[in-house]
């Protein structure tokens, strides 16, 4: 019998987030958390990473952005973000309500599926309402 369990590396000394270098709307959000984190997080495009890096493949890749904690856990999509957010200091509110208030995170994680299946729709609606403001 084979083992088919993903080969796990060492957790990292910080988190490490994994995004798609490719995609213009995570490009743009990660630009704006490395201001938030500062050196806190390590930020990676996925196409920068060996093969089944933490165990994750690159079709999981391509579809989600992964945060690797410190714990070496392998978060995804919405708990990632909001995990994140919490490190970077921005909100803690909504890690808080991702974890706590019922039903919270399957709303989180079908909104952030629609977002990541029409990123390039979701990036032009962003760029507007951002600049709209200004």
């Amino acid at each position: 019998m084979t083992d088919k369990t993903p080969h796990l590396t060492a957790a990292p000394a910080k988190p490490i987030v994994v995004y798609d270098g490719d995609c213009s709307f995570c490009k743009f959000w990660i630009s704006r958390w490395q201001r938030l984190t500062k050196d806190q997080v390590t930020y990676v495009p996925f196409q920068e990473v060996p093969e089944e890096f933490y165990g994750i493949s690159r079709k999981q890749f391509r579809k989600s952005v992964y945060l690797i904690t410190r714990y070496g856990q392998r978060l995804r999509g919405a708990e990632a973000v909001a995990v994140l957010l919490k490190i970077s200091g921005y909100s803690g509110t909504w890690n808080w309500l991702y974890h706590h208030l019922p039903l919270a995170d399957k709303i989180a994680e079908r909104s952030y599926r629609l977002v990541a299946d029409n990123r390039n729709s979701f990036y032009k609606l962003t760029k507007l309402l951002l600049f709209a403001k200004s």
